[in-house]
């Protein structure tokens, strides 16, 4: 979903809709249009993946502050930091997008998603929450973890607990963003119906317009 014309085509990690209902699909949606004329990627910098992180909740205001400075004082952290992201970005996108196309996902795909998984687990701490426990990741002694942590544990869970008829692609032009349908009946088909749903009516519209004046004349 790249907004309401080509004014917008520009790359808003933190302000980006979060659509999805699922924070490894909001994740993968961070680059949409892909193979397109209008590819649009989000998250083209470190500084981007911690915009979006702070946006999608991940981590809070002061740990993206912190996450800033880290990765403004060393270059080889943002660098990782930024590539990492990128290829579980990728690999989320590449399982989803064979879901929804009703085929079995690549077993490297599967294994990379594991693989992170437990890289990141590795760096957190089962912490009482509530009534219950959470996986907590400190960005200041592992800044990827913190940050990638929570999203492979979402992906981990969509795989492992989901209704994959219910995981869906956006159908509208130049988008191609993942989701999933929470409706009762799974009548979902647009990412979001305010954009990608209305531009969709006001084309079929045109097209109907069109016809009607060719028949009539």
């Amino acid at each position: 979903m790249n907004g309401n014309g080509s004014k917008h085509l520009e790359r808003r990690p933190g302000t980006l809709s979060l659509v999805a209902g699922n924070l490894a699909l909001d994740f993968a949606n961070t680059e949409s249009g892909r193979g397109g004329a209008e590819h649009l990627d989000h998250l083209q910098t470190a500084g981007d993946l911690v915009a979006w992180a702070a946006h999608a909740r991940i981590i809070c205001e002061r740990d993206a502050a912190l996450a800033r400075r880290m990765i403004k004082d060393r270059t080889k952290l943002a660098r990782h930091l930024v590539a990492r992201g990128r290829f579980l970005r990728e690999t989320i996108y590449r399982i989803n997008s064979n879901v929804v196309a009703g085929n079995p996902p690549a077993k490297k795909l599967l294994h990379s998603l594991a693989a992170a998984h437990a890289e990141m687990l590795a760096a957190a701490t089962l912490t009482p929450h509530e009534d219950n426990y959470n996986w907590i990741w400190l960005p200041k002694a592992e800044l990827a973890a913190a940050i990638l942590g929570p999203i492979t544990h979402s992906a981990l869970d969509l795989l492992v607990g989901a209704d994959f008829s219910r995981i869906k692609q956006c159908r509208g032009n130049h988008c191609g963003w993942l989701f999933y349908d929470g409706t009762k009946n799974k009548s979902r088909q647009w990412c979001d119906m305010s954009v990608c749903g209305n531009r969709a009516k006001a084309s079929a519209l045109r097209a109907r317009i069109r016809h009607d004046s060719q028949v009539q004349n």
